[in-house]
């Protein structure tokens, strides 16, 4: 271990119980505030070992922040055998650290133990360890969570201290799992400048999402054909004169071309609005309800982006499997958010509802007092509307879409091959007019073969009976008769 006079301490302080307000000016001066201000005498075998301990986990601290800046330094130059040994290292390196922390427990445990003869409690630190290498995310129902002191626990109001969640309402490890799975399964190489905050619902993170971007009077243009509940969400609420007043620019078409078009009109139409500081954004779904039919998403972002207008994404439909929009070479063709449902296809199991939303770093998150890119702490999403609105995403649910995510890929193929046939087979009767860019005839197809992985289709599509000896009361016998090839349920996925 490097010598105390060798350690840097504002590289140590962080790890001190009085790192705001600590006059150490050495490793060693941080060690005697610690056992001051913990009523530890130095002098007693106590006071050594804790003090020899305490050294050396500021050195340890020094260390991983060394090795944090190597890995950030050299990790692109590295082949692949490299990477293969550094991670089983730094794997290893886990366990030693977890296996220290468990050596602490046994004193730790009796300590409590002798504090609570008259009135036994249990400490839930104790049995906490061995879950961190658990194979799938823990499970961690707590509203609460223990903190280390005054000084760590105020930083973590202000967002600035990572390993104290507060309460669940705003973070939960289970949830921040999934949070990571998703970032790194949509953004791929990019992960580290996108974060993601999970909600109870779909539409709950499209609400925040919307509750974030949108000013009272602002226009937002909308790909025309959306799900259900976001059209009501806008018409029925940011719309509303004595809500947001905010006006609704549908947009019809899916090319780039046609959202130029319709993007030149809307800044003419609307043109002393513009004038008067109103904004203007862009809202989209590809592929989009009831058709399942794909926009031309980089086109569309990049237009936008070239007006400094900001775009969102619903991906529900596509998930990650048929596209990944934010792995885009160019980032002015990537959209500045996404949405997904993960109550449909990546959860997959119909058992939860879930959303989530995803962002650039600097628009999801800051801790209070900074600002990043123009974007001020208080605008980001996590501060905005998640921290104050409650919508968040419990440990169950997430563990459920962590769970549905580890077939979302085999479930996509087995649907994208059951569309294929489908769409073919009921496009072959005369009678039955199908709408779908499955079939390599529909107009649709050729932006699927540019947008989708592998130009796989969307497996929503919509059929026509041209049958017009058919009424109403007889096909309502026929469709109520479909069970059980196809479920009554009201959902996609």
């Amino acid at each position: 271990m490097k010598s105390n006079q060798s350690l840097s301490v504002e590289t140590c302080r962080p790890l001190s119980p009085r790192r705001h307000t600590s006059d150490a000016n050495s490793v060693e001066q941080l060690v005697e505030e610690q056992l001051a201000h913990f009523n530890i005498r130095p002098d007693t075998a106590y006071g050594q070992a804790l003090a020899d301990t305490a050294r050396h986990l500021y050195g340890a601290q020094q260390g991983v922040q060394q090795l944090w800046q190597v890995t950030r330094d050299t990790l692109e130059r590295l082949d692949q055998s490299d990477k293969l040994s550094y991670f089983n290292a730094k794997k290893f390196l886990s366990f030693q650290i977890a296996k220290v922390l468990d050596t602490l427990q046994n004193p730790f445990r009796q300590t409590w133990q002798s504090l609570n003869k008259s009135a036994p409690q249990h400490y839930p630190i104790f049995d906490n360890v061995p879950a961190l290498f658990s194979a799938t995310p823990a499970v961690v129902k707590t509203a609460t969570y223990v903190y280390a002191c005054t000084e760590w626990i105020e930083d973590a109001f202000e967002g600035k201290e990572s390993t104290h969640q507060i309460y669940s309402r705003l973070m939960n490890p289970t949830n921040i799992s999934l949070a990571n799975a998703i970032v790194d399964l949509e953004a791929g190489d990019q992960a580290g400048a996108y974060l993601a905050w999970n909600f109870n619902s779909g539409m709950a993170a499209i609400d925040a999402l919307l509750s974030n971007v949108l000013s009272h009077g602002d226009i937002l243009i909308v790909s025309r054909n959306v799900y259900g509940g976001v059209y009501q969400l806008l018409h029925d609420f940011f719309a509303r004169e004595n809500r947001l007043n905010v006006t609704l620019a549908w947009f019809d078409g899916y090319s780039a071309e046609e959202f130029a078009d319709h993007l030149a009109h809307v800044q003419q139409q609307y043109a002393d609005k513009l004038a008067a500081g109103n904004r203007l954004h862009v809202y989209i779904e590809s592929p989009c309800n009831p058709h399942g039919l794909v926009l031309d998403v980089p086109g569309i972002c990049k237009l936008a982006h070239a007006q400094q207008l900001l775009v969102m994404l619903d991906s529900t439909l596509a998930t990650p499997v048929l596209h990944k929009p934010l792995q885009h070479a160019d980032k002015q063709c990537r959209p500045d958010y996404v949405v997904h449902s993960y109550t449909k296809d990546i959860c997959g199991t119909g058992t939860t509802t879930a959303g989530v939303v995803i962002g650039e770093n600097h628009r999801m998150f800051q801790p209070k007092g900074t600002s990043c890119e123009g974007v001020d702490w208080s605008q980001t999403l996590f501060w905005d509307v998640y921290y104050i609105k409650g919508a968040f995403l419990d440990s169950e649910k997430a563990f459920d879409v962590l769970t549905g995510m580890k077939t979302l890929t085999q479930r996509m193929l087995t649907k994208v091959i059951n569309t294929q046939v489908f769409t073919h087979f009921l496009d072959s009767h005369p009678h039955i007019k199908v709408n779908s860019h499955a079939l390599s005839h529909h107009e649709n197809a050729g932006l699927r073969e540019q947008q989708h992985s592998h130009g796989w289709p969307c497996a929503l599509f919509t059929a026509e009976l041209d049958l017009p000896e058919l009424d109403r009361v007889q096909f309502a016998r026929f469709f109520d008769s479909l069970e059980p090839a196809f479920g009554h349920q009201i959902s996609i996925g």
